[in-house]
């Protein structure tokens, strides 16, 4: 008896809240597809101004947008795996490196850095063959390694694009 005001209170409330826990969803209507707009204009060029091959109409490269090497391979001729679905990563080993070498101690400079190198960085098969020493020398100490030089240092990422370590380049100015 004493149980009755509270089981009754309980049921006023579950009465109260059985429309809420029976009403339907609105039907939502579905939004007509737009036309899917070629992503490379007439002229080849994508909106950030690349062509299929991540060059600019003034011919500089960025490796970012080289995405024609993708469509047959699964690495690209440097050795990348395709960085839309094998996203940049940096090793401790390397943002220790970078620290020690470059000075920098903020993890997101570091990973933005790292970044603009896979992009811009000149590989070995963009160098003059009398600037291709250094890039050789570290492949032969790292294997299967690709090896970039941008800003003054070597980037040595590994074949799953990871940053393993960063050197300072004094030979070949790129």
């Amino acid at each position: 008896m004493e149980y009755l005001p509270l089981i009754f209170l309980l049921l006023v409330v579950f009465l109260c809240l059985l429309p809420l826990l029976l009403r339907k969803p609105k039907p939502t209507t579905k939004k007509p597809i737009p036309n899917r707009v070629s992503e490379y204009d007439s002229e080849g060029y994508n909106r950030q101004g690349y062509n299929e091959v991540g060059r600019t109409r003034q011919g500089k490269y960025n490796r970012y947008y080289n995405v024609k090497c993708y469509k047959t391979d699964l690495y690209s001729e440097e050795g990348f795996l395709d960085i839309r679905k094998n996203h940049l990563y940096l090793t401790n080993h390397a943002r220790e490196r970078m620290c020690e070498r470059m000075g920098i101690n903020d993890s997101h400079s570091m990973k933005e850095l790292a970044f603009e190198a896979y992009q811009f960085g000149k590989s070995k098969l963009q160098l003059m063959k009398s600037e291709r020493g250094i890039i050789e020398e570290k492949e032969l100490e790292y294997g299967d390694s690709v090896i970039l030089i941008y800003r003054g240092y070597c980037y040595v990422f590994t074949e799953n694009n990871g940053l393993k370590t960063v050197y300072k380049n004094d030979r070949v100015r790129a």
